[in-house]
C-alpha cells in the first residue's frame, strides 16, 4: 500500500478519544495488587498479635498458691504421715507458713512439729548437709531437719526427747507431702471485716485465726493480749456466728 493512502486510512483513528475507564493499565494493576498484598499482610499481622495475646490468658494454668510467696489460709498445702513415733493431731494454716503439731504414741512428754515455710518468708538456713530427702536438698540444724521443699522455701522438722531425735525427725521429713491442696471445711460462717490469717484444725474441730490474734470456734472467741481488740468486737464478732450444714470452704460473709 503507498505510504499516502496508510496515512489517510489511519488518520481518523489518531483523532479519536479513548476512554481512560476502558483501558487497561498494567502499571496501575500491579501497584493495586501491591496494596492489596500489603493490607491482607497487616491484617495477619495484627490477628497474630490478637492471638499471641490471648491465647496465653486462655490456655494459661491456674498460678500455683505458693508462687506469690503466700499460702491460701483457707488451703492446707502440707500433710504428715503416722512416723517416727508419732502422729499429726494439728494443723495450722497461714499466709507465710503452714505448721503441723505431732503427738507421741506413747503417752509422754516428747514432741514434734513441722513448720513449712512459703518461698522467701525465711532465708536459707545454716547447717550440715545431709543426703537429699525425696531428691530435695537438706541440712542439719541442731536435732532439726530443714528441706528445701521448693526454691527459695524451707520446711524444718523437729523432734525433742529422744536419744534418737534425728533419726525420728528425718522419718517424718520423709513422710512430709507439700502438695495437699486441701480445701478446708469450715462448720460455721461469721461476719467480719478482720482479715484471715489461717486455720486451725485439731483432729477435726476447725477454728479460724484472724490477723489481730483473735481465734474464733464454734464453742467460743479467744482473744489477743488485752488492748488490742475491744471487748465490744469480741462480742459482735461470737454473735455474728452462725452453724453451716454442710460445711462451707469460705466462711466469711
Amino acid at each position: 500500500m503507498p505510504e499516502e493512502d496508510g496515512a489517510r486510512l489511519l488518520g481518523p483513528l489518531r483523532t479519536m478519544d479513548v476512554p481512560a475507564s476502558d483501558g487497561v493499565s498494567v502499571a496501575r494493576a500491579i501497584r493495586s495488587g501491591k496494596r492489596t498484598k500489603a493490607v491482607r499482610v497487616a491484617a495477619a499481622g495484627v490477628f497474630v498479635l490478637i492471638i499471641a495475646g490471648v491465647l496465653p490468658l486462655l490456655v494459661r494454668p491456674a498460678p500455683d498458691p505458693v508462687a506469690a510467696g503466700t499460702f491460701d489460709p483457707l488451703v492446707r498445702t502440707i500433710s504428715v504421715a503416722p512416723a517416727g513415733g508419732f502422729r499429726p493431731q494439728t494443723y495450722i494454716t497461714g499466709r507465710e507458713s503452714q505448721m503441723i503439731l505431732l503427738t507421741p504414741d506413747s503417752r509422754s512428754y516428747e514432741s514434734a512439729h513441722v513448720v513449712v515455710n512459703a518461698p522467701g518468708a525465711v532465708g536459707a538456713p545454716s547447717g550440715e548437709p545431709t543426703p537429699d530427702i525425696n531428691g530435695r536438698r537438706a541440712l542439719w540444724t541442731g536435732t532439726n531437719v530443714a528441706v528445701e521443699w521448693q526454691r527459695d522455701a524451707w520446711a524444718f522438722i523437729q523432734v525433742q526427747g529422744f536419744p534418737d531425735d534425728r533419726d525420728r525427725a528425718r522419718l517424718l521429713a520423709e513422710s512430709l507431702r507439700f502438695d495437699e491442696r486441701v480445701q478446708i471445711k469450715v462448720p460455721f460462717t461469721v461476719e467480719t471485716s478482720w482479715q484471715l490469717d489461717g486455720v486451725r484444725d485439731t483432729e477435726g474441730i476447725i477454728e479460724l485465726v484472724f490477723t489481730n490474734g483473735v481465734r474464733l470456734g464454734m464453742n467460743g472467741v479467744l482473744g489477743p493480749a488485752p488492748g488490742r481488740v475491744t471487748k465490744a468486737e469480741m462480742d459482735a464478732l461470737g454473735d455474728s456466728v452462725r452453724p453451716a450444714d454442710p460445711p462451707v470452704t469460705n466462711p466469711l460473709r
